[in-house]
């Protein structure tokens, strides 16, 4: 939806203000309650990735990963109650192109207040180095094609050149974020969301502008497709809760 709305519109959006525009959509009622649903499970299997550690990582670099997986799927239960709030009309409508709404609103909320309390720009310097971090992992993922090590041999021949570009425009839009909250920290800038860093590329380089949001459309094809031929790791919920259960003082 974002890709998209960048990509006809010019318009550039956070995650939020997407989820709350599917409300205005052919059946929008219906595609919330999916959303939602998906959403949620999606958040689910973050956090359960990261705490039962699906993936065997092990180590301090593992330990990271884990958390950032727990981290997001947090993040992803918050857009699920996002899409609650818009079917119960408690969302408002969808924030303009380039300011804050939906979950990037809180968080530039969030991160304002950070700012304002004792050491809050030594935070906003950590927070940017750490989006940075992300974002340079996200470009290595692109250039590499690490996606594809999960991906079914049948999957179709596009999977790997469309994950490149939508894993590729990620990285340049998230390090954007990150440049600002590095820039919040230092200089007192104010604080960019997903949506703002997109607003900042339409208004400076209409043609990256253009590319970024083609990547994002591509990065959502390629998901579709990933919930199709990935390779998802398992694990019993009921036998893990026994055994974490198992192991209290």
């Amino acid at each position: 939806i974002i890709g998209w709305l960048a990509f006809d519109s010019n318009r550039p959006i956070g995650a939020g203000d997407a989820v709350k525009s599917v409300e205005a959509m052919p059946l929008g009622s219906l595609l919330l309650v999916l959303l939602a649903l998906g959403l949620f499970g999606y958040g689910l299997y973050k956090v359960v990735a990261g705490v039962a550690n699906l993936d065997r990582e092990d180590g301090k670099k593992g330990g990271v990963k884990r958390a950032a997986r727990i981290a997001s799927g947090l993040g992803y239960f918050l857009l699920a109650v996002i899409a609650v709030r818009a079917m119960m009309g408690l969302g408002g409508g969808s924030g303009s192109g380039g300011q804050a709404g939906g979950s990037d609103g809180a968080a530039a909320g969030a991160a304002r207040d950070v700012a304002q309390a004792p050491g809050g720009d030594l935070l906003l310097i950590l927070a940017g180095l750490v989006i940075l971090g992300v974002a340079a992992a996200q470009l290595v993922i692109a250039y590499k094609a690490k996606f594809m090590v999960e991906m079914d041999p049948r999957s179709p021949p596009l999977v790997k050149p469309a994950g490149q570009a939508g894993y590729a425009a990620r990285g340049i839009v998230i390090a954007i974020v990150g440049w600002f909250a590095l820039k919040a920290g230092l200089g007192g800038e104010r604080l960019r969301d997903f949506g703002d860093a997109l607003a900042v590329v339409r208004d400076d380089q209409p043609l990256l502008f253009k590319l970024i949001a083609a990547g994002l459309l591509l990065f959502g094809i390629v998901s579709v497709l990933m919930a199709r031929y990935r390779h998802v790791r398992d694990a019993d919920l009921g036998a893990f809760a026994h055994e974490a259960a198992s192991h209290r003082p």
